[in-house]
């Protein structure tokens, strides 16, 4: 299992609603398949924009939750 797959683990237990967690990697996923930048250097260049994805949110790159509206 590799080290991104371990910290989205540890943070999914953490967060209080893993659906919120699932749509901001699913978001960040899409944005990259667009071309966006990656926001953490890969050290494998094989990464798929998933794991690409899972480890900017466990390393805190990718800020994510519920949009509360006034």
């Amino acid at each position: 299992m590799s080290d991104a797959y371990r910290e989205i683990d540890q943070i999914s237990s953490e967060c209080d609603n893993q659906y919120v967690l699932a749509l901001a990697i699913a978001r960040r996923v899409r944005k990259l398949k667009s071309g966006a930048p990656p926001l953490i250097e890969n050290s494998d260049p094989k990464h798929r924009p998933f794991e690409t994805a899972m480890a900017e949110i466990a390393r805190g790159r990718i800020r994510y939750g519920k949009r509360v509206e006034t």
